[in-house]
């Protein structure tokens, strides 16, 4: 599920408007970001970092809510598409904006849609042949309307569409192959449709944006935006504290109370559809058979049973904090009478699976082991994550263990199973903001 982020909130909807600056350009908001974003094309990517940035860059046919509702033809706010129109249960007519400009004052058109959508189904680069794989075809209806056909009908098909539609300009790219986008000239220097132009990287330092002052929904707030990479969670506080940025998502509970010290500083709540997923390796290294461990599905389902999903909130959030305990549909909404909760910890459930999958603790030590193997396997977690470390623990209960590392760079492992649930969810973060200018 693609997400509206933190940054994406921020900038289109004002809310820094009216935060002095740190920085000594006027007009200027620097961000603190985990990951360098080093490919914001849609398209191809789906890496947070990446995705943050595309979102100032690409317009999304659709964004949700303030509700969050997914479900219906109702439930989104028009962005780059105008309006849309049912057509019957398994078609969607969208009408695009005719004041959508590309950044080098091109219309926006259907054929923009159209050839974004094969290159998200391309299936060497393409990063959207999950998601996008209700959707039959998509083919446009003269220049500014589109036809999206689905396999099949269910009650999400706008959300799926508009929020995952973000187009890349067509007559840029359509000359290029695939395979070659991400080395190309446009990878490299974007031109998009959004609120704000690219205007150069620096490599493991920052990324910094101008304002569209032909932005057709209006001119951005910030003039200028900086993207400042730092992968220590520690050091990306003490910039902040420091007044060498002004926002910082994610912020973990331990650092919570050296930012309400300072009067300049706000701790803001964002309710969002972000969800953080452990990928499963179920294939041996090397890709040979399958995971000595990680192969079996019930060992996958304990892991997932023994996780404490409250405790792990509350250890990035706070006391008090609320979770559901996985996340779900609202679709499933009538099955549970309105009360959104999904599988609670269930350690009873956990050991027996992994009694009837053959793992017994031989030798006392509290991990389970069979035929001489123990019952363990690494976890690799980038550091921007609060409370990725807090997984081994729940699981350990079971006997089972994780061996953690934290990644620096954002690399995860990705997983190749579809039938492994989801194991691990967090759907809101808290934001340090600047509020007033420290003094010099």
């Amino acid at each position: 599920m693609r997400r509206r982020t933190v940054l994406h909130l921020l900038l289109l909807l004002g809310a820094l408007g009216r935060a002095p600056l740190s920085s000594q350009v006027p007009g200027t908001v620097v961000f603190a970001v985990g990951e360098d974003p080093t490919l914001p094309l849609p398209a191809l990517t789906d890496r947070t970092a990446n995705t943050d940035l595309a979102d100032q860059l690409f317009l999304r046919l659709a964004i949700l809510g303030p509700t969050f509702r997914t479900a219906g033809d109702n439930a989104m706010t028009p962005m780059l598409a105008r309006r849309w129109q049912r057509v019957d249960p398994r078609t969607l007519l969208f009408e695009l904006d005719p004041r959508a400009r590309w950044q080098d004052g091109t219309p926006v058109t259907a054929r923009d849609i159209v050839f974004t959508w094969q290159l998200m189904m391309d299936p060497v680069v393409g990063k959207g042949r999950i998601v996008m794989e209700p959707v039959a075809s998509v083919e446009a209806v003269g220049t500014g309307t589109v036809r999206v056909r689905f396999k099949r009908p269910f009650a999400e098909q706008l959300y799926l569409f508009s929020f995952n539609m973000q187009p890349l300009p067509a007559h840029l790219l359509a000359g290029i192959a695939p395979t070659a986008i991400a080395r190309s000239d446009f990878a490299a220097g974007p031109i998009g449709n959004g609120p704000y132009r690219y205007l150069r990287r620096v490599p493991g330092q920052f990324v910094e944006l101008r304002a569209n002052p032909t932005f057709f929904l209006g001119t951005p707030t910030m003039a200028r935006v900086v993207l400042r990479v730092t992968a220590d969670a520690t050091a990306r506080t003490n910039l902040l504290l420091a007044g060498e940025t002004d926002v910082m998502g994610d912020v973990q509970a331990p650092d919570a109370s050296k930012i309400r010290a300072l009067p300049s500083l706000a701790l803001v709540n964002i309710s969002h559809n972000l969800l953080f997923w452990v990928g499963v390796n179920q294939r041996a290294f090397g890709g040979g058979p399958a995971h000595p461990v990680l192969g079996d599905r019930r060992v996958r389902e304990a892991l997932r049973a023994a996780l404490d999903r409250r405790t792990m909130a509350e250890a990035v959030f706070g006391p008090g904090t609320g979770t559901p305990d996985a996340a779900q549909s609202q679709l499933w909404a009538w099955v549970t009478g309105g009360v959104m909760q999904g599988s609670p910890r269930d350690l009873s459930k956990a050991r027996a699976l992994l009694a009837e999958a053959g793992w017994r603790d031989a030798n006392g030590d509290g991990i389970l082991d069979r035929s001489g193997a123990r019952c363990a396997s690494p976890m690799i977690y980038p550091n921007r994550v609060p409370g990725a470390h807090a997984s081994p623990c729940s699981r350990r209960r079971c006997g089972a263990r994780r061996e953690s590392t934290c990644s620096s760079n954002g690399s995860n492992a990705r997983s190749s199973a579809s039938d492994c649930p989801p194991v691990d969810s967090i759907s809101w973060s808290t934001v340090a903001t600047r509020t007033s200018r420290p003094p010099r």
